[in-house]
Order: structure tokens, then C-alpha cells, then sequence
């Protein structure tokens, strides 16, 4: 079998995909970076973890929020026009909060919750544009599946990204690099014909949002966004159990190395349905997939493993979240109308960041409370939530396609890549 019969080689080779999926990442990374440039920067100035938090956790919750607001306003008008003008708010919010913090906190935390409102959607939007890039069946299955994955370099590059932006430009200068490569990334996007042209249609006519409610109103998205929640649990949770599992075990540089293998784990689970998509439909493999990402977890309980064992068993727990969230991605364009799916996907963007936030929250306080004795407990709890929501997602009769949909998509598929 040659390379070019693999979904995921001939993914990459569709025209515009490369191009869309770099810059799309260039554009996410503040999202990567945000939180330790944050709290480094409040480090450097008051000292105060208190009001680190907070203003962190200002910034997260308000980029929840704006992610399907902007979506909204995208499938509306145009991904070209919100992407810029979001890039340019966030990059500016991010620089008045940098030189702010220190002489008017207060208005800092302002600007924090305007630099994640205004955060350009580009996750919902390159996710939006698959479908017409690629074709439908495996090569969109292995697309989406590639989008997941790809996120796990986000989030290795994004801290080193901080570290080395501390080091060169200083913490305030950190703080306007990772806004600045968040407003590139947006402006280079939207520079790719694709974007432009959905953005084209909608003004010509072809595809305009005309009293669409909102997605997340439709019970069969509300519940894939409600798994997606539950996926994203134990994924914060993590943070928190590596931390205190290097403090239970004197080890420094522990958390570092289970937090890192966790994300390979994820790309090679990710490299692995690229090459070979899974063969059943999303709506039959969401709760399937949701119950094996959580009992990928459940070896992380075994606080007793050898130090390789536990690093290993961090490995094996990321090798199911792509592959849960290319099925999540492909269901939700399945069941949104086709001019509410960036709003659709920013609910899911917007529930996946709640449930992450939810997971470090409540392990955080539990270690706090109760010491790193209760890492299996957390272990535990966050698997069972997680399996739990995971049969929301189970197939009924009254979770359905929208008549005529799937179909549209297949017309759509490919519109762009010839």
C-alpha cells in the first residue's frame, strides 16, 4: 500500500489544508500560552497566586463564552471580517492587560475577560471549512482526526514558546508575543482563499444564516456537548495529579514528563486513526470512545507503579482523546445546519474548556484539602464522570440527522480542493 492510500496523507496533500491547519495552530497558540504567561507575569509584579488565579481564570472563562458567540457571528457574516477584527481586540487586550496589571489591576482583569472574548475562533472555523475541503468518509474522519492531534503540539510548543518569551522579551513582553502570534496566525488564515471564499457566499447569498436559532438549542447537540464536557474532565484533572504525584514522590521534573508523554500518547492515538479511520459512524462510536478514554485513565490510580510505569500508564491515557474528539467533530457536523456550524463548533470548543477548567478546579481543591493521598480518588472520580456522560451519547431514535444534511455535506465536500 503506497502513502498516498492513507486518509491522512492525502489529507495533507488537499490543497489549502496545510496552509489552514498551520496557521490555525499559529493562531491558537495564546490559548497554549496565556495561563503561564499570566500568572508568571503577576509573579514578576505583585506576587499574589491568588489574584493570578483569578485573573487566569477570568481570561479562560471569557474565551468559553466568546468562542460560539463569535462562532454565531461568523456563520452570519463571514469568517474573514470576525477573524480579523476578533485578532486585532485580543491582541490589543492582551497588551493593555500586560501594561496594566501592575498600576490598575482592576482594569486588567477587564482586559483579561476582553482578550479570551474576543479570542479569533479558529478551532470552529478550520472545522467548519473540512467539509469542504475534503471528501466525505475517511479522509474527513481522518481530517478531523488530524485537527485533534494537532492540537497536542499546541500545548507542548505553547509552554516552551512562554519560557523562551520570558527569557528574551521579559514577562510583559511575553505576555504581547503570545497575543501577537494569536493575531498572525488570524490575519494569515484568512489570507487562504478558502476562508475568503466562505465568506464570499455568505455575502453573494448562498449559504446566509437567516433566523437559524441557536445550534445548542437542538437536544442532540446540547448532548454532544455535554460528552464533550465530560471528556475534557479528567484532561484538567491531569494537571493536578501530576503535580501531586511529583510531590508524593520527591521527583522534580515529574509532572513535566507525564504532562509531555500524555500529549504524545494523544499524537500517536491521533497518527493512528489518520492512518486508519475508524470504520463505524460517530453516532455509534461517541460512547464507545468516551468509556475507553476514561478507562485509559483509570491506570493513573495505581499511585504504587514504578515511576517509568506511572510515565508509561500517562502515555496510554492520551491515546484515546483524538479519536474521541474526531468522532465529537464529525457528529457535530452531522447534526448542525449547515449555517449554524461554527457557532456549533464553538459550543463544543466552549464545552470542552469548561469541563478541563472544571477538572483542575475541583482536583485542585481536593489536593489542597485532603493532600496528594486523594490522587487515586481523583483518578477514579474523573473516569467515572467521564464514562458516565458518555452514554448521553448513546444512539436513539430520537437523536437524527437533519433530512437532506448529510447529503448537503457530501455536495459541499470538495468544493474548495479542486
Amino acid at each position: 500500500m503506497t502513502s498516498s492510500s492513507y486518509p491522512i496523507v492525502s489529507v495533507l496533500r488537499t490543497r489549502h489544508t496545510g496552509y489552514l491547519l498551520f496557521t490555525s495552530l499559529l493562531g491558537r497558540l495564546p490559548g497554549a500560552m496565556a495561563a503561564l504567561a499570566i500568572v508568571q507575569l503577576v509573579r514578576s509584579t505583585s506576587g499574589d497566586f491568588g489574584f493570578a488565579g483569578l485573573i487566569t481564570a477570568v481570561y479562560l472563562v471569557a474565551g468559553a463564552v466568546g468562542q460560539p458567540l463569535l462562532g454565531r457571528l461568523i456563520d452570519r457574516f463571514g469568517q474573514v471580517g470576525i477573524l480579523a477584527v476578533s485578532g486585532i481586540l485580543s491582541f490589543l487586550s492582551f497588551t493593555g492587560m500586560a501594561l496594566t496589571l501592575e498600576p490598575a489591576p482592576g482594569a486588567a482583569v477587564a482586559l483579561a475577560a476582553a482578550a479570551g472574548l474576543f479570542t479569533p475562533p479558529l478551532e470552529p472555523a478550520l472545522r467548519a471549512l473540512w467539509p469542504r475541503l475534503v471528501s466525505p468518509g475517511p479522509q474527513l474522519k481522518a481530517a478531523f482526526s488530524v485537527d485533534a492531534g494537532a492540537q497536542e503540539i499546541i500545548f507542548i510548543v505553547g509552554p516552551l514558546l512562554t519560557v523562551a518569551g520570558i527569557a528574551v522579551f521579559g514577562p510583559i513582553g511575553n505576555l504581547l508575543f503570545a497575543g501577537g502570534l494569536g493575531l498572525i496566525g488570524a490575519l494569515a488564515f484568512i489570507l487562504n482563499p478558502a476562508p475568503r471564499a466562505a465568506s464570499t457566499e455568505r455575502r453573494s447569498g448562498v449559504t446566509v444564516r437567516r433566523g437559524v436559532r441557536s445550534p445548542i438549542l437542538l437536544p442532540a447537540v446540547a448532548r454532544v456537548a455535554v460528552f464533550t464536557f465530560g471528556i475534557g474532565v479528567p484532561v484538567g484533572a491531569l494537571t493536578i495529579v501530576a503535580t501531586a504525584s511529583e510531590a508524593a514522590r520527591s521527583d522534580a521534573g515529574l509532572a513535566g514528563w507525564i504532562l509531555a508523554v500524555n500529549a504524545v500518547g494523544a499524537l500517536i492515538g491521533a497518527t493512528a486513526v489518520g492512518i486508519r479511520p475508524l470504520g463505524s459512524t460517530p453516532q455509534r462510536l461517541l460512547t464507545l470512545c468516551g468509556i475507553l478514554l476514561a478507562a485509559g485513565y483509570l491506570p493513573l490510580a495505581v499511585t504504587s507503579l514504578p515511576t517509568w510505569a506511572y510515565v508509561v500508564a500517562a502515555g496510554v491515557s492520551g491515546l484515546m482523546l483524538p479519536p474521541t474528539l474526531g468522532q465529537v467533530f464529525e457528529r457535530i457536523s452531522q447534526l448542525s445546519p449547515v449555517d449554524a456550524l461554527t457557532e456549533a463548533n464553538g459550543w463544543v470548543v466552549s464545552a470542552m474548556t469548561l469541563g478541563v477548567g472544571a477538572g483542575t478546579l475541583v482536583a485542585g481543591v481536593v489536593v489542597g484539602a485532603s493532600g496528594t493521598s486523594m490522587v487515586m480518588w481523583i483518578v477514579l472520580g474523573a473516569s467515572a464522570l467521564t464514562a458516565l456522560l458518555s452514554l448521553i451519547a448513546l444512539p436513539s431514535r430520537s437523536i437524527l440527522t437533519r433530512p437532506g444534511q448529510v447529503d448537503d455535506s457530501r455536495s459541499r465536500a470538495g468544493g474548495l480542493a479542486s
